[in-house]
């Protein structure tokens, strides 16, 4: 580690990090902690409002504050890469250690772009009635430490003292501009904002029974993490208050029938293939979620490698404290930042799939409806709005799953390979038995559902919409029988 950071920084692997050069901070110590870090967490917490819901009427114009601030998150996300540019002048002109400038320059674009379309997310959210959340607000200004004492670390130097080298001089100027920035930036920020409107829909229900409370809609990504957004009413459910649909919370945008509907049928026309339409209109953010699994499965091999060094660190002894330190920090973090990632996206992954049943039972709904005396049979009906529709979405749960698999599949002989050598092939051997008998038992599996399907439709079609209610207490049908020896 020690090595790593004198060559990153230029400095002697005795001190590799200084952190006071003269009567300022070090230069690494400031680009790398005082710098990058916060550029980090400005990162992460606008990636986590990148997926704020709109608002469901048009949006609103923007109001100053909001322009000022989009146009100053865009400019930060400009100057660090055009500081990179006197990289490309001679070593004697330099600004400072070629790695430490990229680094840090490419960690600061990244997290002022992430921030700028993190803005433009809020912007046409309920937020943009107000000034946004302001955690994500503070954040951006962490890093203004970081400008103040690189400018007193070129002033030091001697920057502006004759000769002027243009690789410093123009670095400065971009310093100054960013600080601009930030200053406009904050100036956006202080910037009233207008009343916060509460998001509508078209009532369903009775104006009686609408919900005082949106689930999830407007949390921080803290809330999300932890589900602190459902204490209130949990709290109410403890009390004895859930009584009524009023009760609990109202859907969120994402997931109210309206909304899926309209959005289902700008992507669906009569004759298209239904798979495309739910693709177009849900697609991205179900692929999306894939990242999600993949960093959430290395993260999860992760442990082993850990605790496997760990091991060796507490045996041998040999290596630094600081060593072991980061392998148990690591162990622990990696642990709990996986089981948030798997955890989220299981969660996320079940609202896709109720996006999707929701948008296939209104559209056939609405064609149901739209037909009038010429639709099929009511059991029929039944069948597609019931358990075909329910069958046909199964799939969305088990599509990463197909190649989340394999890849976990392949970490493990590989990981198997690295600890015993050549007798990882047996388990190799062991995992290509089983093909064979899981095709099999696949297979009877998918024709006992066919069979099953197929007397169940055959079963509705008989007793039509209300047979069911008529018929509790009746003993079982013959292909109630038979239906039931295929599940």
């Amino acid at each position: 580690m020690e090595g790593l950071l004198a060559q990153l920084c230029g400095t002697d692997a005795a001190r590799p990090l200084p952190l006071w050069e003269g009567d300022t901070t070090g230069h690494c110590f400031t680009q790398l902690v005082l710098s990058a870090l916060p550029h980090a967490l400005l990162a992460v917490l606008s990636a986590c409002h990148l997926g704020t819901p709109r608002t469901t009427n048009h949006s609103p114009a923007l109001n100053p504050g909001w322009r000022l601030r989009l146009a100053a998150s865009f400019l930060l996300s400009i100057f660090p890469l055009l500081d990179l540019l006197p990289v490309v002048l001679p070593p004697g002109s330099r600004p400072g250690p070629l790695w430490l400038e990229v680094l840090a320059g490419c960690v600061t674009a990244v997290a002022w772009f992430t921030h700028s379309l993190a803005l433009w997310a809020l912007v046409h959210s309920p937020h943009g009635r107000s000034r946004g959340p302001l955690a994500l607000a503070l954040a951006a200004f962490l890093p203004t430490p970081a400008l103040v004492l690189t400018l007193l670390w070129h002033c030091q130097r001697g920057t502006f003292l004759p000769p002027l080298l243009p690789g410093p001089l123009g670095r400065v100027c971009l310093l100054i501009l960013q600080l601009a920035a930030v200053l406009a930036y904050g100036l956006g920020w202080a910037a009233p904002g207008g009343p916060q409107e509460p998001w509508t829909h078209d009532p369903f229900l009775s104006s009686e029974s609408q919900e005082t409370e949106v689930a999830e809609d407007g949390e921080s990504w803290l809330s999300r993490f932890s589900y602190a957004w459902l204490a209130p009413l949990l709290a109410r459910g403890v009390r004895g208050e859930l009584q009524q649909p009023r009760d609990t919370c109202r859907l969120p945008r994402r997931l109210h029938p309206a909304f899926l509907a309209r959005v289902f049928q700008a992507h669906w026309k009569e004759g298209a293939q239904l798979w495309r339409a739910l693709y177009r209109a849900f697609g991205c953010c179900y692929l999306a979620l894939g990242l999600l699994k993949m960093v959430g499965t290395m993260l999860g091999f992760s442990g082993p490698l850990l605790l496997s060094l760990l091991v060796g660190f507490l045996e041998e002894g040999q290596e630094p404290l600081s060593h072991g330190l980061l392998y148990v920090l690591g162990l622990a973090g990696g642990t709990v930042i996986s089981a948030v990632l798997q955890n989220q996206y299981g969660y996320e992954v079940r609202k896709v799939t109720l996006q999707a049943r929701v948008a296939v039972l209104s559209t056939l709904y609405r064609k149901a409806l739209k037909l009038g005396p010429s639709r099929p049979p009511t059991g029929e009906v039944l069948n597609l709005l019931g358990t075909d529709s329910e069958r046909l979405l199964n799939f969305a749960g088990s599509f990463h799953e197909a190649w989340g698999l394999p890849l976990q599949l392949a970490i493990t002989l590989y990981l198997l390979y690295q600890q015993v050598g050549m007798a990882f092939l047996a388990g190799l051997v062991l995992a290509l038995l089983l093909v064979p008998v899981n095709k099999v038992i696949a297979t009877r599996i998918m024709a006992s559902n066919q069979e099953m399907l197929r007397h169940k439709d055959a079963r509705v079609k008989v007793r039509g919409f209300w047979g069911p209610s008529a018929i509790w207490g009746a003993p079982p049908s013959n292909r109630q029988r038979r239906s039931a020896s295929h599940v």
